[in-house]
């Protein structure tokens, strides 16, 4: 993995552990098997933006539920900016 997505990566991690108050999430995690759902989604992406600075859809999240799915594309969506 370059540094880049390493650090995207730990960041994404980071606000999980945040939102679902669990520690040791994995890259293969589920989100919504960890207890996580559309309430729970719409506020990790609110912090996902303000700690990332990029726009953050929840259908990021319904769509791409681990952390590494959305960390993937948070790389596509927003390659100018990382």
């Amino acid at each position: 993995m370059s540094e880049v997505r390493d650090r995207l990566a730990d960041t994404v991690t980071a606000v999980w552990t945040e939102v679902l108050g669990i520690d040791g999430i994995g890259p293969d995690d589920d989100f919504f098997d960890l207890g996580g759902d559309s309430l729970v989604a719409t506020r990790l992406t609110v912090l996902l933006e303000e700690r990332l600075g990029v726009e953050v859809s929840p259908l990021m999240v319904f769509d791409h539920p681990t952390v590494d799915e959305l960390t993937t594309e948070l790389e596509k969506a927003h390659a100018d900016r990382f």
